[in-house]
């Protein structure tokens, strides 16, 4: 065999060898791509608990669930072998973290919420972070939950002052708000706490309404604070104040919580000028302020050219001073010394001036204590 007819042969078997290979590939398609050993099979169906485990650090167990358009739902993972499971919730469609989760954070234990199509939900779990062994086994519980407290003013449970009371939140706002009416006597102040019941370091926001909706006070749970109550109101029109408690949209979800309410009477220091209480200087008066949004008014006689210091010392809160005349025209906004919690204001001719007085917080670091009390001095210090 010469090398010419070999080279022809060698030629013909590898188009023969070639198109069969052509012709198998066309009669077989391609297999999909296997689904990853971490992501459970199938949308659960509400009432389904069972175990996971996580075998190396960073996994992620991903679960599907079963959800229609307007019921409430919870994802909860419990310890077992492993000391601390976390959980997050999905976008179905982007596999984005919904809020208050993100790329790099996760929820506690549990996620709540209310769906709004009929969809299958996505969960993942996984280890705490702060943990130095990241494996082990958990057990889940997927379960829809009744939504029991009303949602708009038109329901509102009836509650009495005082009151302990206690509640569950099914999602974040707006999604679920419980509302609970209140009578109180006209001109009188209905004071609120609601903490959570898992523990001090998480709790509900909560806002005080009129019947029309006109929010009168609102308050974002940021742990404890000793020496206030949580959110107050004065009932300025005699009608009913309503409570509405929710989760914020970017907040840790809180389920349960628990409010204490009471009627701290009528406010110490009006808030009209016609009605502002007179004081001389010098002196000193007991000023109390409500946690958010109190403004008390002072009314007092100053003299042409004269150097009034102010001081109202609680550190590192202090009383804020703004300075109107007669008319209510501002002539000096929120004196205020931080460091020193004093203020001084001439006179810029002799007439009666309004003080008001705001709650505000100066240099320095607290951690847990909100006066509400304060001493406010006023004297002249003219040289």
């Amino acid at each position: 065999m010469n090398t010419k007819t070999s080279f022809r042969r060698y030629r013909t078997l590898s188009l023969l060898v070639g198109g069969l290979l052509l012709t198998s590939c066309e009669k077989d398609p391609a297999k999909p791509d296997p689904v990853p050993d971490d992501v459970e099979q199938g949308p659960m169906n509400p009432g389904t608990h069972g175990e996971g485990e996580l075998t190396e650090p960073g996994q992620q167990v991903r679960y599907e669930l079963a959800t229609k358009a307007g019921h409430f739902y919870r994802f909860s993972c419990q310890e077992d072998t492993l000391s601390r499971c976390e959980v997050r919730r999905l976008d179905p469609g982007t596999l984005e973290p919904l809020p208050p989760a993100t790329d790099m954070t996760y929820e506690p234990t549990y996620v709540i919420w209310r769906a709004a199509v009929d969809e299958t939900a996505i969960v993942d779990v996984r280890s705490s972070r702060d943990l130095q062994v990241k494996v082990g086994r958990y057990t889940f519980d997927f379960s829809e939950t009744e939504d029991a407290e009303p949602n708009t003013v038109q329901d509102a449970i009836s509650k009495e002052v005082p009151s302990d009371f206690t509640g569950v939140l099914n999602a974040s706002f707006p999604d679920d708000v419980d509302v609970f009416r209140f009578s109180i006597p006209t001109g009188h102040i209905l004071a609120v706490r609601c903490v959570g019941t898992s523990g001090p370091s998480n709790g509900p926001s909560s806002d005080i309404v009129r019947a029309d909706g006109t929010v009168l006070n609102t308050y974002g749970y940021a742990g404890p604070r000793y020496g206030e109550a949580a959110l107050s109101a004065e009932n300025d029109t005699g009608e009913d104040l309503f409570l509405r408690v929710f989760t914020g949209v970017k907040s840790r979800p809180v389920e349960g919580y628990r409010c204490l309410t009471a009627d701290d009477g009528v406010d110490d220091h009006p808030d009209a000028l016609p009605e502002a209480t007179v004081v001389t200087v010098p002196s000193t008066t007991d000023v109390k302020f409500w946690p958010e949004g109190d403004v008390d008014l002072l009314a007092v006689d100053l003299v042409e050219g004269h150097t009034y210091r102010v001081s109202s010392i609680r550190f590192p809160f202090y009383a804020a001073t703004t300075v109107l005349d007669a008319q209510g025209t501002v002539l000096a906004k929120d004196l205020e010394d931080p460091m020193r919690l004093v203020a001084e204001f001439t006179a810029p001719s002799t007439a009666r001036y309004f003080l008001s007085l705001r709650r505000a917080r100066g240099d320095g670091v607290t951690l847990f204590l909100y006066p509400t009390d304060f001493k406010y001095s006023i004297s002249d210090v003219t040289p």
